[in-house]
């Protein structure tokens, strides 16, 4: 039997990127999938290509488009609201792949980006695990994965992604706190934090950038990202973790 069988994951962000890959492991150990995406077309494609590659049947893969960019005052209040909130709810598994990154320097930054970055980097994840929680309780049964930024939990200064490092390091200590008092009812809540990954949202010119950055002048892949997802996740003994998976990438060589 496989690890996950019998069990409902939500990926949010699940369509592409590490989320796709992370679902993509997902069904390999036998759980059932419940993809959110930005757009039911996408969603549509992603679907029929898992099927295909997995040879699995559509009553594994459910999917789910909810449109998180479209920051505005009544956002949360629409994700209370949604179906989206329903199937967290009911998840026995809980995978957050996404949350936008940006880059610039404290004077240049606007008050929408950092209402922006604050919600989608640190409230939404927030908000996500607020309301999967309770019936996790219920089932005594429960895994979290949340996903810091690179470095967010031994650096205290950023020149150019302070309000994103700063939702990021507030998402660490999230994790932290869910493992120390829900760890009782059966509930494991980790993240993994990466170092600069390829995916298809890069143009060729950021791979090149995030290359010179790296140790090894190699971006991690995602199928890689997704592996060590699967190692948290199958652990009963890890919890709380925050995971580096950036090849000892420092600040300092950069």
């Amino acid at each position: 039997m496989n690890a996950f069988e019998g069990k409902t994951a939500v990926v949010i962000g699940g369509s592409g990127g590490i989320g796709f890959e992370i679902s993509k492991m997902l069904l390999k150990n036998g759980a059932k999938v419940v993809l959110h995406g930005k757009s039911h077309e996408k969603l549509s494609s992603v679907k029929k290509m898992l099927k295909s590659e997995l040879q699995i049947n559509d009553e594994k893969i459910e999917t789910e488009a909810f449109d998180f960019f479209c920051v505005k005052p009544s956002f949360l209040g629409e994700f209370e609201n949604s179906s989206l909130r329903e199937k967290v709810e009911n998840a026995d598994i809980l995978c957050v792949c996404f949350g936008p990154f940006l880059q610039k320097s404290i004077e240049k930054m606007t008050a929408l980006d950092w209402q922006r970055l604050a919600l989608l980097d640190y409230a939404l994840p927030g908000s996500l695990v607020s309301a999967a929680l309770p019936k996790m309780m219920k089932k005594n049964w429960g895994k979290i994965l949340l996903f810091g930024g690179t470095g967010t939990f031994f650096r205290s200064e950023y020149k150019t992604n302070a309000a994103y490092a700063g939702a990021k390091t507030g998402l660490c200590t999230l994790v932290q706190s869910v493992a120390a008092f829900y760890a009782k009812y059966g509930i494991a809540c980790n993240a993994i934090l990466p170092g600069f990954v390829e995916t298809e949202y890069l143009d060729d010119e950021t791979i090149r950038q995030l290359k010179e950055k790296m140790p090894e002048k190699t971006l991690i892949s995602a199928k890689s990202i997704a592996a060590n997802a699967e190692f948290l996740l199958l652990n009963r003994d890890l919890n709380g973790v925050l995971l580096r998976v950036d090849r000892g990438w420092s600040p300092i060589n950069n």
